[in-house]
């Protein structure tokens, strides 16, 4: 059964919808038709705010009655009634929203909700709206002493039938289907003339027609015209027999291969050989297919490596001969280069004859240092009265690599400064090159007023921080006359 609650401001005879705290309008419930149905309305003494309907004034009354229609004719035949004899009215509390209400609720059974009446009212509609319901109270002598209408209630129509819907087929085959009939094959008849048809195919057919196998009332696919060609040869048997022998006569003559019958031969045959012989091989080719065996296991034995008995292998005495070359002069060597010119190339100091020989490197204003040239000249005459004191790199030679410092080395060069003025001067080090000054005089003469050589001493030392982690020091050593 239904539980319809809806709640009515109960202080006029036509109520009115009203929400749980008769606060607006609400709209009356809907019904279903053949759906039992238990409506609990809910009554309130004013038209607005949650006062309930007073429980006191149904004090006299006795029994009730409900009954719905959609028109008042008394001629008509209601459209529901209730089950009059089970309508109660009691007072209820409930908790909405947080806060608690207590109503007045008339609890109207309904149980017959498919009535003639209702089912030509609702005809084929989906559903209907106006009808109306009314509350009568009687006392005890029989009198009306209570009276509410409501008005718009909603019937839902149901979907029914007078009869079991036809079952559609379905247009597909199930999966279990469609191996059933891959699993059947197809069955064929053969024609001459596309008429008369029987189930083995000869060479005077010239149609085909199918069907599924198994389907004895299935329906014959139209004729398919039989692709033909020209006939063929006809075929002819063919036996393989395989023999073998010991030599290309057939000796020995075998079905069954051995490690003895190095030979072997085939013929073939249209008609079939119950035993062969050597005979029915007669005109067959025999074919050494199996080498002979080896002698021995591969080793060699000392009349073969050591003829003469020397003690010497064949090749060792071939090598012998090698000796006699450093008996052979210069003069009788051919092919020989006229000269043999020497190329760049370096020496440990290990190796060096004259250790105090050094190498002079002269350049105008050179800035490269090498590891071969240990004396740096710089041939450019110096006038202005300033030496400038710079290196940017070290290289192994002039066409060398760069090479850096390590920690535990310390490279030295004598730079020679030509110069044409005293000089006043000297600057060390730029932004390319990081290098201190160590014992310079402040100013440097000619000598004799001559074009004077003045000598400084360059050290490379290993510097984190520096300009490739290098610092150079110059430290003045002596000056000579040019």
């Amino acid at each position: 059964m239904q539980n319809t609650i809806f709640y009515v401001a109960a202080n006029e005879t036509l109520g009115v919808v009203r929400d749980y705290a008769n606060a607006k309008n609400a709209t009356a419930p809907t019904l279903v038709r053949g759906v039992e149905a238990c409506l609990k309305m809910r009554l309130f003494a004013k038209s607005d705010g949650p006062e309930p309907y007073p429980l006191s004034a149904f004090s006299n009354v006795v029994s009730w009655a409900w009954a719905m229609d959609n028109d008042f004719n008394e001629a008509t035949t209601y459209k529901l009634i209730g089950n009059n004899a089970d309508i109660t009215v009691t007072t209820v509390t409930e908790e909405i929203d947080e806060e608690e209400y207590t109503y007045t609720e008339v609890s109207i059974p309904m149980t017959n909700m498919n009535t003639e009446e209702l089912a030509v009212w609702l005809g084929t509609q989906k559903s209907m709206t106006g009808l109306a319901g009314e509350l009568v109270g009687y006392d005890a002598e029989g009198r009306q002493i209570f009276i509410l209408q409501v008005e718009n209630f909603t019937v839902r129509n149901r979907i029914t039938s007078l009869g079991t819907p036809t079952e559609a087929l379905p247009d597909y085959l199930t999966a279990a289907q469609v191996r059933a009939l891959f699993a059947a094959g197809m069955e064929c008849e053969f024609s001459e003339d596309g008429e008369n048809w029987h189930g083995v195919q000869t060479a005077n057919d010239n149609y085909l027609h199918m069907r599924l196998r198994g389907e004895s009332l299935g329906v014959w696919s139209d004729p398919i015209v039989l692709m033909t060609g020209p006939r063929g040869y006809t075929g002819r048997d063919s036996f393989c027999y395989v023999a073998y022998a010991s030599d290309a006569t057939g000796a020995n003559f075998s079905l069954t291969p051995t490690n003895l019958l190095k030979f072997r031969a085939e013929i073939h045959t249209e008609t079939a050989i119950a035993e062969p012989t050597v005979s029915d091989f007669a005109g067959a080719r025999w074919i050494k297919y199996c080498g002979d065996d080896g002698q021995g296991v591969g080793d060699m034995v000392a009349s073969v490596y050591d003829p003469d008995g020397d003690g010497k292998v064949l090749a060792a005495e071939e090598a012998d001969h090698a000796a006699s070359a450093d008996a052979i002069p210069w003069s009788g060597v051919t092919g020989k280069p006229e000269s043999f010119p020497t190329g760049a190339h370096l020496h440990n100091m290990t190796d060096i004859r004259n250790p105090v020989y050094q190498k002079v490197y002269s350049a105008s204003n050179p800035k490269i240092l090498y590891l071969d040239s240990p004396i740096i000249r710089n041939t450019q005459n110096n006038s202005s009265g300033t030496v400038e004191l710079e290196f940017t790199g070290i290289k192994t030679t002039y066409e060398g690599e760069n090479v850096g410092v390590s920690e535990s080395q310390m490279l030295t060069w004598e730079y020679h400064v030509l110069c044409g003025a005293d000089v006043t001067g000297v600057s060390v080090g730029s932004e390319s090159c990081s290098m201190v000054g160590i014992n310079i005089p402040e100013t440097l003469p000619l000598i004799n007023g001559n074009y004077t050589y003045h000598v400084f001493v360059i050290r490379a030392v290993c510097k984190s921080g520096a300009i490739n982690n290098v610092r150079y020091q110059a430290n003045y050593a002596y000056s000579y006359e040019a």
